[in-house]
């Protein structure tokens, strides 16, 4: 019963979104500042209220998207608990965005507190040109004095993925580097790091006019790149954007 119950909820919550999309897609003006290892109560006081909860429970291989006020009774079908992480829908510029902030759990006292590991953000009406990305995300913008800028090619697809990795490399970005991306606790290099998908079909030559339909924002390093160097074709380009 809990399993068919489950599926229910799964295409019912995917339904709403269907439904729903064309009300939901015009939040208030957000994405202003970097909201990673902000705390979840600290991105609902930024960003209000999200219009979707959205959830994995990897042992299953299950995962849900419900609305806000279904977050109780979603809860009540885990076998265990699981971060809840937000999604919302944003018209930036004139474009439609959707924003997804993942969280990962840190025990403090004894209290376990979610802090935002990673933002992702779609162009859900048409791709970007790279140079014109942080119009509409402005916390890109520090992706432009990076260093160091590396180009992948993603397996399976035919799209190219840019890291774009900043040198703020502090102990706290090394603490949750390893807390919530890679057991490896020998890395010292976590910092916060922009990650691009071009769309598919664009040439290996990157520059500011490549199309990008989706931004990444997380924790990385130059070290983590590396572990996984050979199966991407990782190498190190010039940044475009400069």
């Amino acid at each position: 019963m809990k399993s068919k119950w489950c599926t229910v909820l799964f295409f019912s919550g995917l339904l709403s979104i269907g439904f729903s999309l064309a009300a939901q897609l015009f939040a208030q003006e957000v994405l202003k500042e970097s909201l990673i290892l902000s705390t979840k109560a600290e991105v609902n006081e930024k960003l209000g209220a999200p219009d979707y909860i959205y959830c994995e429970e990897l042992p299953t291989h299950r995962f849900q998207i419900v609305k806000p006020d279904m977050v109780d009774w979603l809860k009540s079908t885990f076998y265990y608990n699981v971060p809840l992480h937000d999604l919302y829908f944003i018209n930036r510029n004139g474009s439609k965005l959707e924003c997804r902030i993942f969280y990962g759990e840190e025990f403090v006292h004894g209290k376990t507190v979610y802090r935002a590991k990673e933002q992702l953000i779609k162009f859900l009406d048409t791709p970007v040109p790279l140079g014109r990305v942080s119009e509409y995300i402005p916390e890109f913008k520090p992706a432009y004095q990076c260093k160091k800028v590396f180009r992948e090619r993603l397996v399976n697809h035919d799209n190219i993925r840019l890291v774009f990795l900043t040198e703020e490399i502090t102990d706290r970005t090394n603490h949750y580097g390893s807390l919530f991306v890679d057991p490896d606790k020998d890395i010292k290099d976590w910092c916060l790091a922009y990650e691009i998908i071009l769309i598919e079909g664009e040439p290996e030559n990157v520059n500011a006019n490549s199309m990008v339909e989706e931004v990444v924002i997380k924790i990385y390093g130059e070290y983590r790149l590396g572990k996984t160097s050979h199966i991407f074709d990782t190498k190190m380009i010039k940044n475009p954007l400069q």
